[in-house]
């Protein structure tokens, strides 16, 4: 059990309670199909990089200071990356695609379902409105939440604190009763440790082995409700309660 009592809990989004990675490899191939440009293995790999890299990230958190998809910055990105597509176009059906592709990690509804039921909760994602909206609403996880605070609608991208102070404030809550887990050392991490919160430190290969301050480290969302969840009793009979 955590040695305090959260009201209110703030969840990034992807790769802590949505599938990310499947989601890129998804809306690139997607992509390139709708372009007719599938089907070379070294493109899809290529691309797959150049949208984990700065630049696309930029874009999809809107980060200060990032560059349209049409800019001549990001027709040389492409170019650079040796991608003979349209930057615009495609960066317009890869997100449209990443709109598509909304599917829960493991158990992440049954524990949103189960810590819901005496707490907020709320999610924090550095992303654009339309798209991250209709993935949580493809994933089934829309109807836990009390509040909903995306970064491309916000004007502020984790690791700025801004944006937890902004959810904090939706939801009435304080740094001392809030907690925010996420699974990445710079933006989550970071953003909690700026806005005086208590962090849980998400990792699957369970390795834990990155710097900065967390209370908890956990390999999945769903292991969750272990520590906030009191833990049941057994009677005589054997029965749960």
């Amino acid at each position: 059990m955590l040695d305090r009592r959260y009201s209110t809990l703030l969840f990034d989004l992807d790769g802590t309670l949505i599938q990310y990675h499947e989601a890129q490899s998804y809306a690139v191939s997607r992509a390139l199909e709708d372009m007719a440009a599938g089907g070379d293995k070294a493109l899809v790999e290529r691309v797959i990089t150049l949208v984990e890299g700065e630049d696309v990230q930029d874009i999809e958190a809107c980060r200060p200071g990032w560059e349209p998809a049409g800019s001549e910055r990001m027709k040389n990105v492409f170019r650079e990356f040796r991608i003979d597509l349209p930057a615009e176009e495609f960066l317009e059906r890869y997100f449209t695609a990443m709109g598509d592709h909304g599917v829960p990690l493991r158990g992440v509804e049954e524990m949103l379902h189960e810590v819901s039921l005496d707490r907020k909760l709320g999610v924090v994602s550095n992303g654009l409105g339309p798209v991250q909206r209709k993935r949580l609403q493809k994933a089934g996880l829309m109807q836990y939440l009390d509040l909903l605070v995306l970064s491309c609608e916000a004007g502020f991208a984790k690791p700025d604190p801004s944006i937890l102070r902004l959810a904090m404030k939706l939801s009435g809550s304080t740094p001392e009763d809030t907690l925010f887990i996420g699974d990445s050392t710079t933006s989550d991490m970071g953003a909690a440790g700026a806005a005086g919160m208590d962090f849980v430190y998400i990792d699957p290969s369970g390795e834990f082995t990155a710097d900065g301050p967390r209370i908890l480290e956990i390999q999945a969302a769903a292991e969750l409700k272990e520590y906030l969840l009191p833990a049941r009793k057994v009677d005589p009979t054997g029965n749960s309660f």
